[in-house]
C-alpha cells in the first residue's frame, strides 16, 4: 500500500501554523475630501459603536493624568478623555492629517476644552515628549500604521513607567467594516506587536459591539 505524503506547504503549516495577520494596507483616509472624512468620523453609528463614555470609564482615567489620543480624528475620544483628566491633566491629540488637526483645534476652542495639546505627527513617529504620558490610546487607527512594532518602540519612551497602551480596532471577521478583511489587524497580531515593544497584556474587554479593546502595560 502506498503511503500518503502531505505536500510540503501543508506539512509546514501543520508544524508551524501561520499566525493570523494583516496582509495589505487600507487606502489612506487623506485620499478623501476633508468634508467626507469629518462626516465619516462623526457618524452617529460610529460614535455609538465606539462607546466613548464606557471606554473612558473602563480605562479608569483620573484627574491629573496625561493621555495621547493617537489618530485623534475629529475628537470622538479626545473630548471624554479631556474631561476625565481635568483638572490638572491633559490630552495630546496626535494626528498625521494636518487638515483634520486644524478642524479639531477649532472644535476644541469652540467647546472650551483648554487641556488639549495638538501634535502634527509623522507616519512612524508620534512626536511625543519623553516620559510625558500615562496612556497611549488608539481607536480605528492601528490598521493604518505600516510598521507598528517600530512605531510602538518610538512611542515607548514617551510612556511613563507602568503606563499603558490601549487599542480599539476591528478584526478581519468584524461585520460590516468598510475595509477588506485582509486590510484589518487580528487581535492576536495587535497584542503580539505591542508585546514585542516591551508591554504586557493586562485587560481584554469584550463589551464593544464590533471591535476588540485591549490594554497593555509597560514592563
Amino acid at each position: 500500500m502506498k503511503r500518503a505524503f502531505l505536500p510540503i506547504s501543508l506539512l509546514l503549516a501543520v508544524i508551524f501554523p501561520v499566525r493570523a495577520q494583516q496582509k495589505s494596507m487600507p487606502p489612506a483616509t487623506t485620499e478623501r475630501p476633508l468634508a467626507d472624512r469629518i462626516a465619516t468620523f462623526d457618524r452617529p453609528d460610529r460614535i455609538a459603536r465606539l462607546m466613548p463614555d464606557h471606554v473612558t470609564k473602563a480605562l479608569g482615567l483620573k484627574p491629573g493624568e496625561v493621555v495621547a489620543d493617537i489618530g485623534a480624528g475629529t475628537g470622538v475620544m479626545t473630548r471624554p478623555f479631556a474631561k476625565a483628566v481635568a483638572p490638572g491633566g491633559k490630552v495630546y491629540a496626535v494626528e498625521i492629517d494636518a487638515e483634520i488637526l486644524d478642524y479639531l483645534k477649532e472644535q476644541m476652542r469652540k467647546e472650551s476644552l483648554t487641556n488639549v495639546i495638538f501634535i502634527h505627527s509623522q507616519l512612524e513617529d508620534p512626536m511625543l515628549p519623553r516620559n510625558s504620558i500615562d496612556l497611549a490610546f488608539f481607536s480605528d487607527t492601528t490598521h493604518h500604521i505600516g510598521h507598528r512594532v517600530y512605531f510602538y518602540r518610538k512611542l515607548s519612551p514617551a510612556i511613563k513607567p507602568g503606563g499603558r497602551i490601549a487599542i480599539i480596532d476591528a478584526g478581519p471577521d468584524s461585520p460590516g467594516h468598510p475595509h477588506k478583511a485582509e486590510e484589518l489587524v487580528p487581535k492576536s497580531q495587535a497584542v503580539r506587536e505591542v508585546e514585542e515593544a516591551g508591554f504586557k497584556l493586562v485587560n481584554d474587554y469584550t463589551f464593544l459591539p464590533r471591535d476588540y479593546f485591549v490594554v497593555l502595560q509597560k514592563q
